[in-house]
C-alpha cells in the first residue's frame, strides 16, 4: 500500500496533461477499492506527507461537450473524491489542508454545477463539503477561522458563477451545507443571492406547470425553506443601510410574491402549499407596504370572483374530501390547467358541518389554517402600518364568511380588539366593517347555520359587541321571530337529553351541553337586540328545570372526582400501582382545575359602550335549516386600488417601517396593553426566543401546538403598536387540535368546562327572560 501511495504521487502519474489518462484511472479504481472498509491503509494514506501534499494536484479536464472526456471523468472521479473523502474522515488535519487548496475550488465551480453529467463525483464532492464545514467541539480558533473563511469563499464563488436559471439542484444543495447562520445567509443578501434564487424559482414554477415529465415539487420545497432562511435572517437587521439597499435591488419580489399565491391550490402537495405560506409571511413582514399595496387587491378580486363566478372550479388531488377520493379525472390533471391561487371554501364545497366528523373536521383545518393565519396576519400588519384600506376590510370579513366551517377565532379577536380601541383608524375600519354586506351574512350564518361557534367565548364576546350595530342587516322582523321561535322549541325539545346519568360519559355530556349553550346564547343575542311580542310560556319552567339538572349533573362528577382520588389516595396508602396510570385523569384534573382561569382569561370584555349584565352566558351549536348561506349575496364591491406611493420614498419608507419587529408570545386573550409591552425587545431576544420555540416544536410536534394568532409585526408608531396582539411564527400552526384552533390560540388555550359554561348561560337567560316578562326588555349580553 505505501509503494502504491508513493507511486500515484509521482508527477507523470497525478499531473500529466492527458484527457483521458486510463493508467491513472485504473490505479485510483484499485487504490479506492482498497480502501473502502480499510481504516488501516486510509490511515497509511494520511501519514504519508509526500502522498498529503501532492494527492490534490491530480489533472482533470472538464470539457462538458467531449463525450469521451465526460465519459472518463464519470468514471475516474466518483473514485478519486471518494479517496479524498476518506482520507478527510481520518484526518481533520488533511481535511483543512484540502478545503484550502485551489483545486478543491475549481472542483466546486466547474464539476458541481453538471450534476446530470457527473453524479458520482458531485456526490462525493457535496460529502467533502460537509466535511469542510463540520465543527468539532475541540477546535481551535484558527481552525473555526478556517472553516469561516472557506464557507465565505465557497459562497461568493457560486453566486459569482451558477446560472440560476439551470443550476438550480446545485445552488439548493450547496446552501442547505454552506448557509448555517445568520452571518452565512446575509452573505447571500448582500452578493445578489435573492436574485440568484428568484430565477432558480421561475424556472421551477414554469417546469411545474408546463413540464408534465418533471417532478420538481421536491426542489422547489427545498427552495422555498432556503427562501425563508434567508429572509429570516434577514429581518433582525433592517436598520443596516446595506441590507435595506440588498432588498431595494432586489426588483422581483413582487412578481415572487404572486407566483408564489398561484402554487396556492388544491393540486399542490400540503407541504408546498405551507412552504410558500411561509415565505410570503416573511415577506409581508419584511417590506408591508410593498405588500399591502400590491396582494390585498390581488386576494380580494380573487375571492369576489369565486363567489360570483359560475365558472365551475378545478379541484385536485388535496382538496379535502370525507371519502377520501380524489376529483381527478386523469393523469393530465395532476397539475391545475394554468397557475391559479384557488384558496376559497364555498358553502358548496363543504361535505358536512362541524363537529359530526372528526377526520373530515382536521382534514379541513390542516387545509386552510395557514392561509387563514396569513390573512390574518395581513390585517395585523396593516394595522401597524395604518394601511387598513377598504378592500383589506371587505377582504377580512369575505376570508371570515368562507372559513366559519372551520370555526376559526381569528376574525372575531380582530375585530373586537379594534372595536375596544379608541384610536380613529380602528373607528374607521369598525365602520367600513359594519357597512359591508358581506359582514351581515356573516353574523347571520353564525345565528343561524353555524350557532355551535358561539360556544367559543371570543366568537360570542364578538357578537354581543357586534350585533346591535347590525341587527338591522341581520335579524329583520319575520326573520328573528322566526328565530326565536326556533331556538325556544329546540330547547324545550332538547333538555329533557342531560341526564345525570350521562356524567360518566364525557364525550356525550359535552354534545349534549354545548348543543343546549349554543341555543341559548343564539337566544341571549336575538333577545339583546329585539323583544318579540310573545314567548312561549313553558320557556321560564324549562330553563329552571335545565337548571336544576345542570346543578345535579356537575354535583354527581364532583362526587365521582372524589371519590376517584380517594381510590387513588389509598392505593398509595398501601403501595399498590393503581391498575390505570392514565394520562386522562391528570388532564381531567387540569379541566377541573383550570376551568375557572380558563372561563376568566377566554372571555373576552366586553365593548366599551357594552352594558355588563351579570349571570349572562356564551354558547353554541345546533344548525338549523331556517337560512342556509348564500355567497351570491355577498357584492364584491367596486374598490380601486390605493394610489401607488411614490417609488423613491416607498423604498426607504418600507424598510424604515419595517426595520423594528416585535414578538410577543402570550395567550389568545392576551390584552392590548400586554401585547404592546414587548414592543421594544431587543431582536437578539427575539431570535432566541423563536429558535426555542421552534425546538420546542420539533420535540413535541403533538403536545408543544402552535397559536393561530401570534406573529411578529413591524412597527411603525406607538398609537398604532397599541392595536397589536400575538400572532403565530411562520411556520407554526400547522399541528394545533381543533379546540386549540378554535379558541384563537394553540397550546394555551384550555377549552372551559362546557357543563359549567352551560350552567352559567341558562342563569343569564332566566335572567333575561325574567326581565322581560317584567316588561323591561333586554339588554346586551356580556361576556361571562
Amino acid at each position: 500500500m505505501k509503494s502504491l501511495s508513493l507511486s500515484l504521487t509521482q508527477p507523470k502519474l497525478s499531473e500529466p496533461a492527458i484527457a483521458t489518462n486510463h493508467n491513472k484511472q485504473a490505479l485510483l479504481s484499485f487504490w479506492y477499492n482498497v480502501c473502502v472498509d480499510c481504516s488501516e491503509n486510509v490511515r497509511l494514506i494520511v501519514q504519508n506527507p509526500v502522498v498529503t501534499k501532492n494527492i490534490a494536484f491530480n489533472y482533470i479536464l472538464a470539457d462538458h461537450d467531449d463525450q469521451e472526456v465526460v465519459l472518463f471523468n464519470r468514471g475516474m472521479l466518483p473514485a478519486y473524491y471518494a479517496i479524498l473523502r476518506m482520507c478527510c474522515e481520518q484526518s481533520p488535519a488533511f481535511t483543512r489542508q484540502l478545503a484550502s487548496h485551489q483545486n478543491i475550488q475549481w472542483a466546486f465551480k466547474n464539476l458541481t454545477p453538471h450534476a446530470s453529467q457527473y453524479p458520482g463525483a458531485v456526490e462525493e464532492l457535496f460529502n467533502l463539503m460537509q466535511l469542510f464545514v463540520a465543527q468539532r467541539p475541540d477546535m481551535r480558533e484558527e481552525e473555526l477561522e478556517d472553516v469561516k473563511q472557506f464557507k465565505k469563499t465557497t459562497i461568493s464563488c457560486y453566486l459569482r458563477c451558477l446560472d440560476g436559471r439551470s443550476c438550480w439542484t446545485t445552488l439548493i444543495s450547496a446552501f442547505r451545507i454552506l448557509l448555517e447562520n445568520d452571518e452565512d445567509r446575509l452573505l447571500v443578501v448582500f452578493n445578489r443571492g435573492l436574485i440568484l434564487m428568484t430565477e432558480s424559482f421561475n424556472t421551477l414554477h414554469m417546469m411545474y406547470h408546463e413540464a408534465t415529465a418533471c417532478h420538481v415539487t421536491g426542489d422547489l420545497v427545498e427552495l422555498l425553506s432556503i427562501f425563508l432562511s434567508v429572509l429570516k435572517a434577514t429581518r433582525p437587521y433592517l436598520q443596516r443601510k446595506d441590507v435595506k439597499q440588498a432588498l431595494i435591488q432586489w426588483q422581483e419580489r413582487i412578481d415572487f410574491a404572486h407566483k408564489l399565491l398561484t402554487l396556492l391550490n388544491s393540486y399542490s402537495p400540503p407541504e408546498l402549499r405551507n412552504a410558500c405560506l411561509d415565505v410570503l409571511k416573511e415577506l409581508v413582514l419584511l417590506s408591508p407596504h410593498d405588500f399591502l399595496h400590491t396582494l390585498v387587491p390581488f386576494l380580494q378580486h380573487n375571492h369576489c370572483t369565486y363567489h360570483h363566478s359560475n365558472i365551475p372550479m378545478s379541484f385536485g388531488p388535496y382538496l379535502p374530501c370525507r371519502e377520501n377520493i380524489k376529483l381527478m379525472g386523469g393523469k393530465n390533471n395532476i397539475r391545475p390547467p394554468r397557475p391559479e391561487l384557488n384558496m376559497c371554501l364555498l358553502p358548496s364545497m363543504v361535505e358536512t358541518s362541524k363537529g359530526k366528523d372528526e377526520v373530515y373536521d382536521r382534514m379541513l383545518l390542516d387545509y386552510f389554517l395557514s392561509y387563514h393565519q396569513f390573512i390574518h396576519l395581513l390585517c395585523r400588519v396593516a394595522i401597524n402600518c395604518e394601511k387598513f384600506t377598504e378592500t383589506l376590510v371587505k377582504l377580512s370579513v369575505l376570508i371570515a364568511y368562507e372559513g366559519l366551517p372551520l370555526h376559526l377565532a381569528l376574525f372575531p379577536k380582530l375585530w373586537t380588539e379594534l372595536a375596544q380601541s379608541q384610536c380613529a383608524m380602528a373607528q374607521s375600519c369598525v365602520k367600513l366593517l359594519c357597512e359591508d354586506p358581506a359582514f351581515g351574512e356573516y353574523m347571520k350564518c353564525i345565528l343561524m347555520d353555524e350557532r355551535n361557534f358561539l360556544n367559543n367565548n371570543i366568537a360570542y364576546s364578538f357578537l354581543t359587541c357586534f350585533l346591535h350595530k347590525v341587527q338591522v342587516q341581520v335579524l329583520s322582523g319575520q326573520s328573528c321571530s322566526n328565530l326565536v321561535n326556533v331556538l325556544v322549541t329546540n330547547l324545550l325539545n332538547e333538555y329533557h337529553s342531560l341526564q345525570p346519568e350521562l356524567t360518566n360519559q364525557r364525550a356525550e355530556m359535552s354534545k349534549t351541553s354545548s348543543l343546549l349553550n349554543a341555543d341559548l346564547r343564539a337566544l341571549l343575542l336575538v333577545l339583546s337586540v329585539s323583544t318579540p311580542q310573545h314567548l312561549d310560556p313553558a320557556l321560564g319552567p324549562a330553563l329552571q328545570e335545565l337548571l336544576s339538572k345542570c346543578r345535579l349533573c356537575l354535583q354527581h362528577r364532583a362526587t365521582l372526582e372524589l371519590e376517584a382520588k380517594e381510590r387513588k389516595a389509598k392505593a398509595e396508602e398501601e403501595g399498590v400501582t393503581p391498575v390505570k396510570r392514565r394520562r386522562v385523569s391528570s388532564s381531567a384534573d387540569d379541566r377541573a382545575g383550570d376551568a375557572p382561569s380558563s372561563s376568566s382569561s377566554s372571555s373576552l370584555a366586553p365593548c366599551s359602550e357594552q352594558k355588563a349584565e351579570p349571570g349572562e352566558a356564551l354558547t353554541p351549536t345546533s344548525t338549523s335549516d331556517t337560512e342556509t348561506r348564500d355567497s351570491s349575496l355577498i357584492d364584491p364591491g367596486t374598490e380601486n386600488d390605493p394610489p401607488s406611493p411614490d417609488s423613491a420614498s416607498l423604498e426607504e419608507k418600507k424598510m424604515d417601517a419595517s426595520s423594528s419587529s416585535s414578538s410577543s408570545s402570550s395567550s389568545s386573550s392576551s390584552s392590548l396593553p400586554e401585547a404592546f409591552g414587548r414592543a421594544d425587545e431587543a431582536p437578539q431576544q427575539i431570535a432566541g426566543r423563536e429558535e426555542e420555540e421552534e425546538e420546542d416544536g420539533r420535540k413535541e410536534p403533538q403536545e408543544q401546538e402552535a397559536e393561530p394568532e401570534r406573529e411578529e409585526v413591524p412597527s411603525t408608531s406607538a398609537d398604532s403598536v397599541l392595536l397589536l396582539s400575538s400572532l403565530p411564527e411562520a411556520s407554526e400552526g400547522r399541528s394545533c387540535s381543533l379546540q386549540e384552533a378554535e379558541s384563537g390560540g394553540c397550546g394555551h388555550a384550555h377549552m372551559q368546562d362546557s357543563l359549567e359554561m352551560l350552567s352559567r348561560t341558562v342563569e343569564a337567560t332566566i335572567g333575561v327572560v325574567a326581565k322581560l316578562s317584567n316588561g323591561k326588555g333586554g339588554t346586551r349580553p356580556s361576556a361571562l
